[in-house]
């Protein structure tokens, strides 16, 4: 239908993904992944695109690197298809996901790791908000019809679930262990 608005396709607020990233302590990061590699499988009809299996293939040390290098890459061709300038940087974004996997695969209570586990949620957070901002910049520059930016119930659910997930390890990481 001509006029009608894609399925599934949407501009994710930048301060919902910050969030979710944020109070999930990373875990959100191959949720992202996965949603996002959904709405770019519908955008170029790539029907071997699996987002589930991309977003598990990031907890892949090495292999997703090279996922998350290739994710990107696919934002930054449909960029450049469109006319955007300045299209998003795969590398920077596969550097930032390395940083991210580097505490997020390997966790630990030591001092050290806790600093680390600090930078690598930032890294996390910063690479889902730059990709989104480069598929909202996308989504709008688009031929056909808006794309909408909106919050929808499954984020407000997954906002609640991630508060009360980082609610519930600040209460145990404060409550200490019990010898």
């Amino acid at each position: 239908m001509i006029g009608a608005r894609p399925l599934g396709l949407r501009r994710r607020p930048l301060w919902v993904v910050a969030v979710l990233s944020l109070l999930s302590l990373g875990l959100y990061v191959p949720l992202w992944f996965g949603l996002s590699w959904l709405e770019l499988r519908q955008e170029t009809r790539d029907e071997r695109a699996q987002p589930a299996l991309h977003a598990l293939s990031l907890l892949v040390p090495l292999y997703g690197y090279w996922q998350a290098y290739r994710h990107f890459s696919v934002i930054a061709g449909l960029q450049k298809g469109v006319g955007i300038a300045r299209p998003v940087d795969a590398l920077s974004a596969a550097l930032g996901v390395v940083v991210w996997s580097v505490t997020f695969l390997h966790y630990s209570t030591e001092p050290i790791f806790m600093i680390m586990d600090g930078v690598e949620l930032l890294a996390g957070t910063a690479v889902v908000v730059y990709g989104q901002r480069a598929l909202n910049a996308y989504w709008r520059a688009r031929p056909g019809p808006p794309v909408d930016e909106r919050v929808v119930d499954t984020d407000w659910l997954a906002l609640a679930a991630a508060a009360t997930f980082f609610a519930l390890q600040l209460v145990g990481y404060l409550s200490g262990p019990t010898n």
